[in-house]
């Protein structure tokens, strides 16, 4: 499990990583290959960069389920 303290230690190394959320609508999103690209602290966001798409998606922390396949936990 990882705690959602260490989301933005995570964010910083600007490795890819596999993530999933759950979006505004209650869909769960999946993104195997994903690199982030910026943390934002204040506003508990951080922007993704979707490696096959080059597509920038912005998530909120609190919605992040999972990294790299570990559970994310509050």
């Amino acid at each position: 499990m990882i705690s959602a303290d260490k989301i933005a230690d995570i964010a910083k190394l600007q490795k890819e990583i596999s993530i999933k959320w759950v979006a505004v609508d209650g869909e769960i999103i999946y993104v195997e290959r994903a690199v982030p690209t910026s943390f934002h602290g204040e506003g508990n966001t951080m922007n993704i960069r979707i490696v096959p798409s080059g597509e920038i998606r912005t998530v909120n922390r609190n919605s992040i389920i999972e990294i790299n396949k570990e559970e994310v936990i509050l």
